[in-house]
């Protein structure tokens, strides 16, 4: 997997936190996304349990008007995921906007499922050029 460089204010979750084993919502950053032009949120995927045969995945973005997230967050963008690899989801301003009007913190999220889920992933952000 090749490595990028990323502003450290920007990390949703650091890989080095290990595996998750159930659905989780990281703890969320404070930006205005609906005027940050277009966001990139690069998930990098480096285990993954499949040996059930039934464990599913699915990484995602969430926006919501308060930090805490103790509002109603909005998903914004998610990809499900099957195998290890980088995975990355796009979103505007303008989408962001229309799906959630007064977002002002992002983070991400997984949903996990199964017999023995685990997933070891990282999250980042970073403008689209």
């Amino acid at each position: 997997m090749t490595s990028r460089t990323f502003d450290a204010a920007l990390l949703l979750r650091d890989i080095d936190d290990g595996a998750e084993t159930a659905t989780v919502a990281e703890t969320g950053i404070a930006l205005d996304v609906r005027h940050a032009s277009t966001i990139q949120a690069t998930f990098d995927v480096t285990a993954l349990d499949t040996s059930s045969g039934n464990e599913a995945y699915a990484l995602s973005l969430e926006t919501d008007s308060l930090a805490a997230f103790s509002d109603s967050p909005v998903q914004v963008a998610a990809v499900s995921v099957s195998a290890t690899g980088r995975y990355v989801l796009t979103a505007s301003s303008e989408l962001i906007a229309k799906l959630d009007p007064n977002a002002a913190a992002i983070r991400c999220k997984l949903t996990a499922s199964g017999t023995t889920p685990s997933i070891t992933y990282g999250c980042f952000l970073s403008p689209v050029a």
